[in-house]
């Protein structure tokens, strides 16, 4: 199924000319539970990855002293994509009562040191995606993220991987993976996407001063309210960078080493719509959708939940070589 945001209340360039530069297409991705394959684009689906081509890892210092099974994590997660087909007042059966009390955290004794299989995380072929801004003839888009989010740097360690899909003539299956991950919440499970492009807007603290000062009064005075046309909420692919709660005055984008200005490529964000004004964003086939399937604090589909946080990905203009900003960006919806 097709997903559409539904049309914005007006013309936002027709009440503030001077945003008419500023709009920039955005493509929503609106992951749902589903069984991707390695043809397919997903979240949390299996990765076209060569046979011959190590799998990445992580070989960062993990000091977490508490971890959850993986396969726990995935058993728990099908018994609660059943449950979404049954009422929500309906209690949860013994078998499921066991399959959530296996996926409960556990105590280790020692810090977690190995090398740790990178997680998948998105899989965008240019086909799919519109916009999507692929380098030197590649097609194929793959991120993948480690399990472990906690490093010395507070930030975390992050792969991206630009390739020819037609170049891949034997694949890697099964992929390796963790056995254990830090938090359930953070083991993307498996969606289908439905990308679609739309329009959106800077956020208003990156809104030249003055402009900004009239939108404010603007949305005084009319009750309209500038989010539902600035940073589309959820996961999604180019248009502007998300602007952190705590620090307003940091909004510009970051820079690669090299020097360069760099661009959004890939935000991870919590919800699709609800809280502060953005249920507009709301596809209008999602008009009669129970919550549990697309908001937090279940993470909704891809079971992803990074609190009051949203992770971007941004990318050098120069080249595809030099290494992905990562930011994790405070933002209450």
């Amino acid at each position: 199924m097709t997903r559409t945001t539904p049309p914005r209340p007006l013309d936002l360039a027709a009440v503030f000319p001077e945003l008419a530069t500023m709009s920039r297409n955005v493509t929503r991705l609106h992951p749902r539970s589903g069984s991707p394959g390695v043809e397919d684009s997903s979240v949390g689906g299996p990765l076209l990855w060569p046979r011959d081509e190590p799998w990445p890892t992580c070989t960062k210092s993990h000091e977490v002293y508490e971890v959850v099974d993986l396969d726990a994590v995935r058993a728990a997660h099908h018994a609660t994509v059943a449950r979404w087909s049954r009422s929500e007042d309906e209690p949860s059966t013994p078998e499921e009562e066991a399959i959530y009390d296996r996926s409960k955290p556990k105590k280790v004794d020692s810090p977690h040191t190995d090398p740790v299989p990178l997680l998948p995380v998105a899989q965008l072929y240019a086909r799919d995606v519109p916009g999507l801004p692929t380098p030197d003839g590649a097609d194929l888009l793959q991120i993948l993220w480690c399990p472990f989010m906690d490093h010395e740097d507070d930030m975390p360690a992050i792969r991206v991987r630009w390739r020819r899909a037609d170049e891949v003539t034997a694949g890697l299956s099964p992929a390796p993976e963790p056995s254990v991950i830090e938090l359930e919440d953070y083991w993307p499970a498996p969606c289908v996407l439905h990308p679609e492009q739309v329009t959106e807007y800077p956020d208003l603290n990156q809104l030249p001063a003055a402009v900004g000062a009239r939108v404010h009064a603007w949305q005084e005075e009319t009750g309209h309210h500038y989010t539902e046309f600035a940073v589309a909420p959820g996961w999604k692919t180019g248009g502007w960078g998300v602007v952190s709660s705590d620090e307003p005055d940091c909004a510009d984008p970051p820079r690669c080493a090299c020097g360069a200005v760099t661009e959004p490529l890939f935000t991870v964000g919590p919800g699709e719509w609800n809280g502060n004004n953005r249920g507009g964003w709301r596809p209008v086939e999602d008009a009669d959708a129970d919550d549990r399937h697309c908001y937090p604090p279940v993470g909704g589909a891809t079971k992803i939940d990074l609190g009051d946080e949203q992770l971007q990905i941004y990318r050098c203009p120069e080249s595809c070589e030099h290494p992905p900003v990562i930011v994790r960006v405070y933002q209450t919806l």
